[in-house]
């Protein structure tokens, strides 16, 4: 017997942990106020593939809600600033109220706490994913003190160039045991960014990204080998390597499917 079989025997997300080799992973992308056409780059890409995604939206996204076959949409608030009167609580509130539908969470920049996770909690969220494990071998989901699901992604586009990491789709951490959730950025993809550079020189002094129209971009995008090819390729990879995608709810989900 595999002896992580044995170790992880009672824990209701096994089935997720790729025990017997990569075999299941979560894509993710955190909106950060991108418009719909940058938002669209990511999801040409996953639609193309055949595969699912989660996304934790910062804003109303038209094109979020009409691509829920094979979008799940997430709350992503930004808790970095707080409101003067009200503090956090009415984040997630706001955003829920847009879609309330949404039972998972990522924070802005991964800004969590035991303040915020019981807001989420006492408003119907179920999970949350603000926990950052950059290339974990074995990274777990737990139950925390509330009842609130903790989950941790592993990868992301952004940090990847930021290190220096090359962009080769052999240098992400997709073998090995553990939960494999992996997340990009809208502006980025859509950028075809190399480095992170691109984006922060294009969208300097901005202060309504959501409202910039697509032509202030145009010609911007990288024509070298950037983050929208890396991204390409490692959705390739998964198909190729029959790899099935799930939205994060369902890693979530195993608990209520244990009866833990």
């Amino acid at each position: 017997m595999n002896p992580f079989e044995n170790l992880f025997r009672n824990d209701p997300f096994r089935s997720f942990y790729n025990l017997n080799g990569t075999d299941v992973v979560a894509l993710t992308m955190d909106i950060d106020w991108a418009p719909d056409y940058a938002v669209e780059a990511v999801l040409e890409l996953v639609s193309n593939a055949g595969m699912k995604i989660t996304a934790f939206a910062t804003h109303q996204s038209p094109l979020l809600i009409q691509s829920q076959k094979f979008v799940e949409i997430g709350l992503h608030p930004d808790n970095t600033r707080p409101h003067p009167v009200h503090g956090f609580s009415q984040k997630i509130t706001k955003l829920r109220e847009m879609y309330p539908d949404s039972i998972g969470l990522r924070c802005h920049r991964n800004f969590f706490g035991q303040n915020i996770s019981d807001f989420a909690v006492q408003s119907g969220i179920e999970y949350d994913v603000s926990s950052f494990l950059w290339q974990t071998p074995l990274a777990q989901g737990h139950i925390d003190y509330n009842g609130l699901v903790k989950l941790s992604y592993i990868w992301e586009d952004g940090i990847h160039v930021d290190v220096g990491n090359p962009l080769d789709v052999n240098s992400l951490p997709l073998d090995g045991p553990g939960l494999k959730i992996f997340n990009v950025h809208p502006m980025l993809i859509y950028l075809n960014a190399p480095t992170d550079d691109l984006r922060k020189t294009l969208t300097r002094g901005i202060s309504d990204l959501v409202s910039v129209p697509e032509s202030h971009f145009s010609g911007s995008q990288f024509g070298g080998y950037g983050l929208k090819n890396l991204y390409r390729d490692f959705l390739g990879e998964l198909t190729r390597r029959n790899i099935r995608t799930v939205f994060v709810r369902e890693i979530a989900a195993a608990v209520s499917k244990t009866g833990t």
